[in-house]
């Protein structure tokens, strides 16, 4: 009888990472693609909802930025009432006619200390009601599409989870 259980017990990883990844899999199904912001022309696809105010969505964009080629990023923004100067920077983003510029000026730095005068942008509002309705709370939060893994926060191996490096 043990050894059912010794057994079992060496299988139940597998079962559950087969689990996790289709609960994964289910999630994605509820997030409106169509709603992101879409950087990327590569055939390795992430999901991920970020902070303009957040240092470790910035550093982590920095690495993104140059295999852009490689891959297909689905950006979310989810500003945080504690950091105002976020709201501004997302509307930019969000509502800007090209959203890579601005992705780049916003998580580069260039409006810190001194958001851009802009208004509302409906799409943030959007992208906060996706994070909700995840359960996203902290950011950066990334789902890479090829393997259904979540990454929550700054990862040093999101890279190779996409299969770049």
């Amino acid at each position: 009888m043990w050894v059912f259980a010794f057994i079992l017990l060496l299988l139940l990883p597998a079962f559950s990472e087969d689990l996790y990844s289709e609960f994964i899999r289910e999630q994605i199904k509820e997030i409106p693609l169509n709603k992101a912001i879409v950087v990327g022309s590569g055939k390795n696809k992430l999901i991920t909802f970020i902070n303009p105010d957040c240092p470790h969505c910035r550093q982590e964009w920095k690495e993104l930025r140059s295999h852009l080629n490689k891959l297909k990023v689905y950006v979310f923004l989810l500003p945080f009432k504690k950091f105002p100067e976020s709201y501004p920077k997302a509307f930019y983003i969000a509502c800007s006619k090209d959203k890579l510029k601005a992705l780049d000026e916003v998580l580069m730095g260039k409006f810190d200390g001194a958001p851009p005068k802009v208004k509302e942008c409906k799409l943030v509002y959007e992208h906060i009601q996706i994070a909700q309705k995840l359960g996203v709370q902290a950011t950066p939060y990334n789902i890479v599409l090829n393997n259904y893994k979540v990454l929550e926060g700054y990862s040093p191996n999101l890279l190779k989870e996409l299969g770049i490096n």
